[in-house]
């Protein structure tokens, strides 16, 4: 019932409608931190607990599919390393979950050896499922539409997205991403995604899901914690990416900061930004101005 909603979502028929295919009999519903798009709530039934991420406008950041997010989710669901999808809207307003009892990582674990080899041994796993057909994206392509659509706002004496765009087709090969077999990518490793279940880590929210080269993933993480870097060996060795040399891994992190970067630029031709993605958009823009490192 419309009554029955928290007051930030009273009165939308969407969220009425999304609640009809949550299991059992309502008990309690409570709003979930975190999410700048979507909304979250948990749902506790009769029938268990569940999590309804409810879903306004698609904004997704590789792909405008978001079937792909669903069928990676399952994927990763059946290792063991996502909650069960119990019911996905087909015209993509929300998704139904299990609920997974634990504490998300707080961004001191990033700092931790020991819980970084936690979470290269979750990724080996993920990365080990085997590579679908579907979900697949080709980065420099990717880069390239958003580098049209940022020429179009671009100010007198920026530099043209284009360039960025050139080397990154060299930093793509440097990665030595073009060789490596791709695999299920998470994407988007914040700790509000990881949650410390009984079980291990569990893995939440794939709006950025794709199947690409693995040490993106190492990347992600690199990119968002910087406190990461003095661990970066053991995250990769764990991950099984051991072989991986500096100048590769460099290359990699430099290519996630261009493509965050951009994604936030654009963004921001259609959004208004809130001060934190603001504030991210000026630490990444600082980081692909350094350029890629030429020595080590």
């Amino acid at each position: 019932m419309a009554e029955d909603l928290p007051q930030s979502a009273a009165g939308d028929l969407t969220v009425t409608e999304a609640l009809a295919h949550v299991p059992g009999e309502r008990v309690r519903m409570e709003p979930l931190a975190g999410g700048s798009v979507n909304r979250s709530f948990r749902v506790d039934t009769t029938a268990g607990k569940f999590v309804l991420r409810w879903s306004p406008v698609t904004d997704a950041w590789l792909v405008s599919d978001r079937s792909v997010e669903r069928r990676l989710h399952a994927l990763a669901a059946g290792a063991g390393l996502a909650p069960k999808i119990v019911h996905a809207d087909a015209r993509d307003r929300w998704l139904i979950t299990e609920f997974v009892e634990g504490p998300v990582w707080p961004d001191a674990h990033f700092a931790r050896a020991d819980c970084l080899v936690r979470l290269g041994e979750t990724l080996r796993w993920l990365h080990g499922i085997p590579a679908p057909s579907f979900g697949r994206f080709d980065l420099l392509e990717v880069l390239s539409g958003y580098a049209q659509r940022l020429e179009q706002a671009r100010e007198t004496g920026e530099v043209p997205p284009a360039n960025y765009v050139q080397e990154a087709a060299f930093a793509w090969s440097l990665s030595g991403g073009p060789s490596r077999p791709p695999a299920v990518l998470h994407h988007d490793l914040h700790g509000s995604n990881l949650i410390d279940a009984e079980q291990g880590l569990i893995l939440i929210d794939w709006e950025c899901g794709v199947v690409n080269d693995p040490l993106l993933d190492v990347a992600c993480v690199l990119s968002y914690f910087d406190h990461a870097h003095a661990h970066a060996d053991v995250l990769l060795k764990s991950a099984g990416l051991g072989s991986i040399t500096e100048r590769q891994l460099a290359a990699s992190v430099w290519l996630f900061d261009l493509h965050t970067w951009f994604w936030y630029r654009e963004r921001r031709m259609r959004l208004q930004p809130t001060a934190a993605e603001l504030q991210a958009e000026q630490r990444l823009a600082a980081a692909v101005s350094r350029g890629l490192p030429r020595t080590f």
